[in-house]
């Protein structure tokens, strides 16, 4: 039902229209009544009607006033002036402000629920074309999202000319033009597991995309099961110290003590060449989000102090092997990436301290304690004790001959590699099956026009953006490509098959509109819908 709003001094009136109209028969429903615009105000705002109809002459604030402030608040609002003003002056006003229909008194019920209903068509034609709209956004967003990705990637490992990152940006509509550059690695965190899904994350992540549309010297990057990476653009460093501070302000708030986060910063550069370098600083505070407390951002400047508070933290003498406490390992092993393996060594092996770690003894004692937590996540996975034994055997006959504290850490990133890979690929074999399941929800489920990568990936119990790397990672499409084919084929069954109604057949794979099925139609199948039923019929 459309909601309807009605301002009037005259109380006669006021009841007349409330009460004599027929309004929720029609598919309206009055949400509030008030004498003069300074009362209604308030309680507009409140209800956020669709419809408004009010008098013009009206004690304390007029209507014009009253429509004025609220086109200001709600430019979407209809409204209907029903007033005993004829004077031109007026009704031009109205039109000025925004005015749907300028009704003169005395004015019939027909023709006031004639106007209401030319009020509910052009909400309804509006909302039709917001959807059309949304639709080609998230149509083109998500089909520039792993472009996107690759686009960050080059840049952050220079495998792009000047000419050639140029060229992307013109191609993703994205403009790198700066005197300075700074990168800013970032994540949401779950209470629990990363990966499951979170609405409370989802919804973060809605607010965080729609307010930094204010930020153009903000470019943001989706970084799948990593987070988010931002480049922020600056013609100084005081510009770009002002702007990291206002990003990290915003993710706060963005938060607001519900979603855990966890974010590290990058130096600044002068050329977009050197872009790897702030990425590498960026990634080396970041990395510390595995030893760290959560909700905090840490600079590269802090990389070097906080490693060395974690060295001085563990005094040797008193430490105690037996119950060396194995949390932050067992936490990478679960949660960590191949990426993250350098940057994780080298800070946990400092956090035994330089004294600790120039013992051998103590050192082997490193190495046997992390083959041995290795081996107990393994059969957490469910792995086969001989598999375990097969994949690390030829670790045991290596970590003999190891003798500098640099052999050490190598041999150490080396079996962490091997069983983030092992651990990779046992999720892989898990995930095939969820996205099948995702799969099968989707061909099921096709005709709901509001069929998300969000809601689906409720249904799995997965991450958004976890899902989407996977859906990717699996089926070498976007969700959004991989259920529009499915709604494609579906329409192809239905032209050849039926003597449905095109404007029908949009509507029964999922589209609102019929003129956006047609478009996508004709995108992806080179012909209109009608072109295709037609070369049906010629093969009959």
């Amino acid at each position: 039902m459309y909601k309807v709003f009605l301002v009037e001094d005259e109380i006669i009136i006021r009841e007349g229209i409330k009460n004599k109209i027929h309004w929720e028969e029609e598919g309206f429903k009055i949400v509030g009544d008030e004498s003069d615009g300074e009362l209604a105000y308030p309680l507009i705002i409140k209800e956020q009607p669709d419809i408004l109809i009010t008098d013009i002459k009206m004690p304390f604030m007029d209507g014009l006033e009253l429509c004025k402030l609220l086109k200001k608040d709600m430019p979407q609002l209809k409204i209907i002036i029903v007033s005993g003003y004829s004077d031109f002056g007026y009704a031009q006003q109205a039109i000025d402000i925004g005015v749907s229909e300028y009704l003169l008194k005395p004015v019939t019920s027909t023709k006031l629920m004639a106007a209401a209903k030319n009020a509910s068509a052009a909400i309804e034609k509006e909302r039709k074309e917001r959807q059309i709209l949304e639709q080609y956004q998230l149509l083109i967003y998500q089909k520039q999202g792993e472009k996107r990705k690759d686009f960050f990637n080059a840049l952050v490992s220079k495998k792009m000319s000047l000419s050639q990152i140029v060229e992307q940006e013109d191609e993703l509509g994205i403009n790198m033009v700066a005197s300075v550059f700074c990168i800013l690695l970032f994540q949401f965190k779950a209470q629990e597991d990363m990966y499951e899904y979170s609405n409370e994350i989802v919804q973060c992540e809605a607010k965080m995309l729609e307010a930094l549309r204010k930020f153009p010297d903000i470019k943001v990057f989706e970084r799948g099961m990593d987070g988010w990476a931002f480049i922020l653009l600056g013609e100084d460093e005081m510009q770009i110290k002002a702007l990291t501070e206002e990003l990290c302000n915003l993710l706060i708030k963005i938060c607001d003590n519900k979603v855990h986060y966890f974010g590290g910063i990058g130096r600044s550069v002068y050329r977009i060449r050197d872009l790897q370098q702030s990425y590498r600083d960026a990634n080396s505070a970041f990395s510390l989000r595995y030893f760290e407390s959560r909700d905090q951002f840490l600079s590269y400047n802090d990389v070097r102090n906080i490693k060395e508070q974690i060295g001085n933290r563990v005094n040797v003498s008193e430490m105690n092997l037996e119950k060396l406490d194995r949390k932050l390992l067992d936490d990478f092993l679960k949660r960590g990436t191949i990426h993250d393996i350098d940057e994780f060594v080298d800070s946990y092996f400092d956090g035994f301290g330089s004294k600790a770690m120039s013992s051998t003894l103590f050192r082997q004692y490193i190495i046997m304690d992390g083959y041995s937590a290795i081996t107990n996540f393994l059969k957490s996975l469910k792995y086969p004790k001989e598999k375990i034994d097969n994949s690390l055997k030829s670790m045991n006959s290596i970590s003999e001959q190891l003798t500098s504290l640099k052999d050490y850490s190598e041999f150490y990133k080396t079996i962490l590699k091997k069983a983030i890979d092992l651990r990779n690929k046992n999720s892989q074999k898990r995930y095939a099956s969820l996205i099948e399941r995702a799969k099968e929800y989707m061909h099921h489920e096709y005709a709901m026009s509001d069929l998300t990568l969000d809601k689906v990936a409720s249904t799995v119990n997965v991450s958004p953006n976890y899902f989407s790397s996977l859906f990717n990672q699996e089926t070498g499409m976007t969700f959004i490509e991989y259920l529009t084919d499915i709604r494609m084929e579906k329409a192809k069954d239905y032209l050849r098959c039926s003597a449905i109604k095109i404007t029908e057949i949009g509507y029964l794979v999922g589209y609102q509109d019929s003129h956006y099925f047609s478009y996508i139609f004709k995108k992806t199948q080179n012909c209109t819908p009608s072109e295709y039923r037609l070369q049906g019929k010629g093969d009959e």
